[in-house]
């Protein structure tokens, strides 16, 4: 049996949401990485958070922008590893702080959206160098890979409709309800599924996987730095 867990930040932790043999067997909204990650063995975890990080710009997040016309501002330029490492330390405690360190290794400042995605990363990077092998995902390429084109924007009722319609298409079928509903955002939801169906494919379903770029020097955790998407068969 393919267990898989496919996982998204959300305000109060993160949604996670678990298939078995392809079809959706658990949502839940759990306060930590580590939560989700106990609850249920899975053999292969898709997840909307950076995996690998340098100090540097990431060539996953260039190559990712350049394959998403319209919506390269989805992908967010990642922290660089010294603002993840000083958060961890207690050194880096403000934006100002943290976006001076980003420009000084970078070039370059650092979004609000990035730092607060800081304790996030620093619960993922703690998990990959522990051995969790977890597959950075992004849900816009994700989707734009599956239907062809970028998605309407996914908190606009189109993206939010269009991304529903995908998912059943590809046999991703959400609760109406879960533990904690309440607290994530549909497009939290839905980007979880779809991190979700591509770990699946990493376990065996049909479909090729693609990692993007094909080819990068730069490397975290013994493996290279590339965001992963699948193509459905």
């Amino acid at each position: 049996m393919r267990r898989v867990l496919g996982l998204d930040g959300c305000p109060t932790g993160w949604v996670a949401v678990w298939l078995e043999d392809g079809a959706v067997v658990e949502v839940a909204v759990v306060d930590a990485l580590d939560e989700a990650l106990a609850h249920r063995r899975s053999t292969r975890i898709g997840i909307d958070m950076p995996v690998g990080l340098v100090d540097g710009l990431r060539d996953t997040d260039r190559a990712a922008r350049e394959r998403l016309p319209g919506r390269a501002s989805s992908v967010f330029s990642t922290a660089p590893r010294a603002v993840v490492e000083g958060w961890v330390a207690g050194r880096l405690t403000t934006h100002a702080v943290a976006t001076a360190t980003a420009a000084a290794v970078t070039g370059q400042g650092l979004s609000q959206q990035a730092w607060r995605l800081v304790p996030k990363m620093a619960e993922v990077e703690r998990a990959a160098a522990s051995g969790v092998r977890l597959t950075e995902v992004h849900p816009e390429l994700a989707f734009a890979t599956v239907a062809g084109a970028p998605l309407p924007r996914k908190r606009s009722w189109p993206g939010v409709a269009e991304r529903q319609r995908v998912l059943a298409r590809l046999g991703i079928r959400l609760p109406r309800r879960f533990p904690r509903d309440t607290e994530a955002a549909p497009d939290d939801v839905l980007d979880a599924a779809v991190c979700a169906w591509v770990a699946d494919g990493l376990a065996g379903a049909p479909g090729r996987i693609e990692r993007v770029p094909a080819r990068t020097a730069q490397r975290a955790h013994g493996r290279p730095i590339v965001i992963t998407v699948r193509h459905p068969a």
